[in-house]
Parts: structure tokens; sequence; C-alpha cells
């Protein structure tokens, strides 16, 4: 009889505290995509848990909408801190649901001006004429047969558990 009541006990406590902590996250568009910390998690209306109180980038996008980024800040409860904590995940024996619900606008995306662009597109024409030509590489042609062949200076490597590359200086 002990041995049952000490079972009961334990599988009891064991059932006891559990905090669900919740996102869902709505928008006017429906079917956005959601993202949570750059991680996808499904189209709006979206729900995911979470596991920690804190900041967090919320990301959604549809196309024809301009892409939406915001950080939210998730304030514990009060149940969240010690001493609380420890009795609301261990002790406390009802489950405990902690749901934040986050309501975002997409605005439609903005359709550039034909004219602004076309006056921007001429602009950066007008300054890739301006530039100097590139340099042209040597080719052998260009090497007189008298000049010793060129070969660049061996650079010397920052990490001591690469060997330089290039000759090796006679050891004195």
């Amino acid at each position: 009889m002990r041995r049952r009541t000490a079972t009961m006990l334990g599988l009891s406590l064991a059932l006891c505290g559990c905090v669900e902590r919740r996102f869902v996250i709505e928008a006017n568009v429906p079917n956005a995509q959601v993202y949570i910390n750059e991680q996808p998690i499904g189209a709006a209306p979206a729900h995911m848990l979470f596991e920690y109180y804190g900041y967090y980038t919320i990301t959604l996008s549809h196309p024809g909408y301009e892409t939406l980024r915001q950080r939210v800040h998730v304030v514990a409860p009060w149940y969240a801190y010690p001493p609380f904590d420890f009795l609301t995940e261990v002790l406390w024996p009802f489950p405990i649901r902690d749901v934040r619900r986050y309501y975002f606008e997409l605005q439609p995306a903005r359709q550039p001006n034909r004219e602004e662009l076309l006056q921007r597109a001429e602009e950066l024409r007008q300054r890739g004429q301006n530039l100097p030509p590139p340099a042209r590489p040597a080719t052998p042609r260009d090497v007189s047969p008298d000049a010793p062949p060129h070969t660049p200076p061996p650079s010397p490597s920052t990490d001591p558990l690469i060997p330089p590359v290039g000759p090796v200086p006679p050891s004195s």
C-alpha cells in the first residue's frame, strides 16, 4: 500500500507544473510567410512554442507587399522569476498557458516611378563612362627579353601552423 501511494505521489508530481509559452502571429494579409529569428514557422496566422522571454525578430513577407521586420520584446510575467518559477514549473498542479499575440499590418509594395528609374540608370551609365579604363594585364610581348622573370615576393603567413609559400630563405 505504501509503495502504491509513493508511486501515485511521484506520478502526480511528474504531471504537475507545466508552462506552455506560445506565439500567435497574425497579419492583415492571409498566408503571409512568418519567420521568427530567421526561422520559418509558416503562413499567417501562424503559431509557435517558445522557451525563453526576451527579444525576438519577427519577419513577414508576401509577394506584392513590403517585407516587414520588427523586433519585439517578450516581457516575462511575474511567475517566471525566482522563486515563483520553481513553483509554477514544478509544483503547480495545473498547466499555465502564456499566449503572446502579435498583429502586423503589411503595406503594398511601392511600384518604382518609371521616369525616376530611367534617370537613375542614366546617372549610373554616366558615372561608368567617367571611370578610367581598367588596367590591362601584361602579356609576354610587353616584357623585354632581357628582363628577369618577375616573381612576386612571398607574403608571410599570419598563421604559425601554415608554412610560408615561396622560396625558402637560407638558414644561418
